[in-house]
């Protein structure tokens, strides 16, 4: 059986039963966001983009998180301006975190004085790039045009590859090389670019990353090809019949017990409410093996969690997972259950990290 979350709210509050309704945004605010991500930047300003010295390469603060926990970047404060001409020191807040919230989500700070030559700080146009093609294989358009970001459902075999430059070599020569050996744009140096999305954890960083900035109704997310907005990618885990779910794969949410299988292999993630057919109530679950944990990259990020979470007296997780749900019966009794192939397609928290309304 079921049980019901302790953190229930108004069912008006989920988001897949009502039309999302976002409240109008001041003109100070709305010309904000704007200049959030099509220009005038500031020195006190986050950056969306920022070159890490050990990985030599331009990140973005969900690729840095990524790099971090596969022990590649070591240093939160070893990142410098984007700029070409500059080398203001930055630091990626909340790298070293094993938790995200409203409050705390991975984004990049100035620290250091930009150059007077440095772009960014003249407040020149920032023409946030992504990759050369999109999906489908045609060019896409920069972000004060269409600010889509492409959520991939496997990585490159080089996402991790370790740094092939001495760290210490002179910062400016290292942009400059990674700007031509990488199949980015040539406004890559001076204004940064918007990379691909690879796992639900970084769906999740990017939309609180938005809430907080005023840009989410800008943003939209492209999922095999398909552009859907942000909170659209969100569905429920409550007591929804299975006849009315989606026929692809969403990212499912909700309150879960998180403990270790009868033969001490895996993880089992059993959710709090059940998916229904008809009348009948359906435990939903997923498992993550402890083989499945000890091939992913991010283990050590993965490992941490689950098992804080495994050995509390209450251990209970906000989970997210990218899927679709199967049935299969057992000695009479059917489940709904999310096979996990890939771990960078669920996401364990200690709370829920979003806003009060999806927290059921």
């Amino acid at each position: 059986m079921c049980e019901d979350s302790a953190t229930a709210v108004a069912d008006e509050g989920v988001p897949d039963r009502y039309p999302h309704i976002e409240p109008l945004m001041s003109p100070a605010v709305a010309l904000g966001a704007i200049e959030r991500i099509t220009g005038g930047l500031t020195r006190s300003m986050a950056l969306d983009v920022a070159f890490s010295i050990e990985a030599g390469d331009f990140v973005d603060p969900d690729r840095a998180y990524d790099l971090f926990w596969a022990g590649v970047i070591t240093n939160k404060r070893a990142f410098v301006c984007p700029g070409a001409d500059c080398a203001a020191q930055v630091t990626c807040a909340n790298l070293d975190k094993d938790v995200q919230s409203m409050r705390v989500v991975p984004h990049f700070k100035v620290y250091g004085e930009h150059s007077e030559a440095c772009g960014i700080i003249n407040g020149k146009a920032i023409d946030l790039e992504v990759e050369p093609s999109g999906p489908d294989g045609q060019e896409r358009k920069t972000v004060d045009e269409s600010i889509v970001d492409v959520f991939k459902l496997a990585r490159p075999d080089s996402y991790y590859d370790e740094p092939t430059q001495d760290p210490s070599a002179d910062v400016h020569v290292a942009k400059q090389r990674a700007r031509n050996t990488r199949p980015y744009t040539t406004k890559l140096g001076e204004s940064g670019i918007v990379g691909p999305i690879y796992s639900v954890r970084s769906v999740v960083s990017r939309y609180i990353r938005y809430r907080t900035d005023n840009t989410l109704e800008f943003r939209r997310l492209n999922i095999a090809g398909q552009d859907v907005a942000y909170d659209s990618i969100f569905k429920c885990i409550w007591e929804q019949d299975l006849n009315d779910l989606p026929d692809h794969p969403v990212i499912y949410y909700g309150w879960a017990y998180i403990d270790r299988t009868r033969k001490n292999d895996a993880y089992r993630i059993k959710f709090k409410k059940c998916l229904m057919r008809g009348t009948e109530s359906l435990t939903t679950s997923s498992f993550v093996s402890d083989t499945l944990v000890e091939r992913y990259k991010l283990k050590n990020l993965m490992a941490t969690r689950l098992a804080k979470i495994s050995q509390q007296p209450k251990p209970t997780a906000f989970v997210f997972l990218y899927g679709q749900p199967t049935v299969r019966t057992s000695q009479g009794t059917s489940y709904a259950n999310f096979e996990l192939k890939n771990l960078d397609m669920v996401d364990v928290n200690y709370d829920c990290p979003l806003p009060s309304k999806y927290d059921k």
